[in-house]
């Protein structure tokens, strides 16, 4: 048990600077970019301007799978194509700032340039693929709510870690714990043994397990870094990294009402298959030893920074577990109308 909970404590704390920082940063954009913005950027866009455009404002959202959901309604609802909509619902919960930052801070350089590209180019090409199938029928944007007045920094402190850490505390939570149980339970080397370097056969197996597993982009880092450290690939460990924030149950049945059963088949089909495709040039930059040191290095060398800032989180994560932000008080809140 306290093997566990050392494991636990060691992967949050190397996390822990960056995710301060990247909550933080995220919540500057979700004060400073309201929904109102987004839908006006969005909204009656159609074509590959507007699949571009719904990348460029999806990839560096810090909203996961299931938040990008009601977003991603209201820009179809508001005029957005059908292919600007895949792009958005593709690219969006792949990744965004606060995950960007921890993914540097346990996996390295690599990993953390190569999950915003892969979730920009899967969205653009997710989005032509939808459109080529199900067709694009934008319409005129409607107006939207105005952005809240309160900009501050209480108001940004209030989206960072109590609305924006709140929103995936659990899974965060989720994730930390499976990370601390691959860590301790798995022996070295298992998923080595298991795969024998069949890496045709690991990703699926990664894609499997991360269908139906509900992991927000910043929760599924350290369960792939743990999975790396125990002898999976690099690349299949990146299958996961975009696979599991990308695709669950709920994204898919939202995804069929919006866009229809034919396009939300492409949308799956894309993200798996360009999840293979990432990961196989994952592999061919990166070997599994430099990975494997990267994972090892980030739960090293803890200064008295990593451990305050994974106090602070600790208390914070806690807080948010006891007394969650519930809709009715995110209503009352002025900045509760933005994303």
């Amino acid at each position: 048990m306290l093997d566990l909970l050392m494991s636990f404590a060691k992967v949050l704390a190397a996390m822990s600077p960056w995710l301060v920082v990247g909550f933080f940063a995220a919540g500057v954009i979700a004060v400073w970019i309201p929904r109102s913005w987004v839908n006006r950027v969005m909204g009656g866009s159609s074509g590959f301007s507007g699949i571009l455009r719904a990348v460029l404002v999806g990839v560096p959202l810090p909203i996961c799978s299931c938040g990008v959901l009601p977003i991603a309604t209201g820009l179809r609802r508001n005029g957005a194509g059908k292919g600007a909509t895949a792009a958005f619902l593709i690219s969006t919960p792949q990744t965004g700032i606060d995950s960007i930052l921890a993914t540097y801070a346990l996996m390295g350089p690599v990993f953390a340039i190569a999950r915003p590209l892969a979730a920009a180019l899967t969205g653009l090409v997710g989005g032509a693929v939808v459109s080529a199938v199900g067709g694009d029928d934008a319409s005129s944007a409607v107006a939207d709510d105005a952005p809240s007045a309160s900009r501050g920094l209480k108001a940004i402190l209030w989206q960072a870690y109590r609305r924006l850490l709140g929103s995936v505390v659990k899974p965060l939570s989720i994730g930390l714990a499976v990370s601390a149980l691959v860590t301790v339970l798995v022996p070295d080397g298992f998923f080595a043994e298991a795969f024998g370097g069949r890496d045709w056969l690991a990703m699926p197996v990664m894609a499997l397990v991360g269908f139906p597993m509900y992991v927000c982009s910043t929760a599924s880092i350290p369960i792939a870094a743990s999975l790396i450290m125990k002898g999976v690939s690099p690349g299949a460990a990146f299958v996961f990294l975009m696979v599991g924030p990308a695709i669950n149950a709920m994204s898919v049945t939202t995804a069929a009402s919006l866009i229809g059963r034919k396009a939300a088949a492409a949308y799956v089909a894309t993200i798996i298959a360009g999840a293979m495709l990432c990961g196989c040039v994952v592999n061919f930059i990166i070997d599994a030893s430099s990975a494997v040191g990267a994972a090892c290095c980030a739960s090293h060398g803890l200064t008295a920074l990593h451990w305050t800032c994974a106090a602070f989180l600790a208390v914070m994560m806690v807080y948010n577990l006891i007394r969650p932000v519930g809709m009715s008080k995110c209503a009352k809140h002025p900045t509760s109308r933005q994303k």
